[in-house]
């Protein structure tokens, strides 16, 4: 904290609390950027790619593309396919417990982006707070003051909310944008997995019903 004071003497150990928080933050929203973006693929194009390699090779043709594929269709499939002989009822059953692991990595750390996006601001009115019992102790001490030093005060003591609020912003649109496409990709796998089961039970030459009715 020393040396950032040598760099700007703003610097109060509560804004050094929220540089470390924002550099958490970046970190985080790096890491779950880079797992969406290793894991996009099209439900549509992905259930034809399986559909044909079904037809053509059968279960283990099946089974070993989607080992290729780190992504959430891809875990889907291979849980319906290694369960393929089982009754639709019980596939529907693990197929549903996959799509709810698939979610639960998907929202890994997005408590802790919103937990950073909501005390950053707490932290910064914190900061400010401080600054100004500072700013008016000193003045009392030495028995001078006007409009000028209160000012300078208090200025001082507000860039510790500008900087938790420049934290939390950014932090909180984050944290939207991945907890939507969280929530649409669960869609998606939802609307696969009744493909998917269709597939299956038309290939048994049973007859398909909707699990969602």
């Amino acid at each position: 904290m020393k040396l950032l004071q040598m760099v700007d003497p703003r610097f109060s150990w509560v804004m050094t609390v929220i540089l470390g928080v924002s550099v958490i933050a970046i970190a985080l929203i790096v890491e779950r950027f880079i797992y969406f973006g290793k894991r996009r693929a099209k439900a549509a194009k992905f259930f034809e790619k399986v559909k044909e390699t079904f037809a053509t090779g059968g279960i283990p043709e099946v089974l070993a593309l989607v080992k290729n594929y780190d992504v959430p269709f891809a875990h889907i499939v291979r849980v319906a396919f290694e369960n393929y002989t089982l009754p639709d009822e019980m596939i529907v059953e693990l197929m549903e417990s996959e799509i709810l692991e698939q979610r639960t990595r998907m929202e890994r750390f997005l408590g802790g982006l919103n937990t950073i996006g909501n005390v950053a601001p707490l932290l910064g009115l914190l900061g400010t707070v401080l600054g100004l019992i500072n700013a008016f102790a000193n003045i009392a001490m030495s028995g001078s003051g006007g409009p000028a030093v209160v000012a300078k005060g208090v200025q001082e003591a507000l860039y510790t909310t500008a900087f938790g609020l420049m934290v939390a912003v950014p932090t909180i649109f984050a944290y939207n944008y991945f907890a939507k496409k969280a929530t649409d990709l669960t869609d998606e796998m939802e609307s696969f997995m009744r493909q998917l089961l269709k597939l299956i039970s038309m290939s048994k030459g049973g007859s398909y019903e909707n699990p969602q009715a």
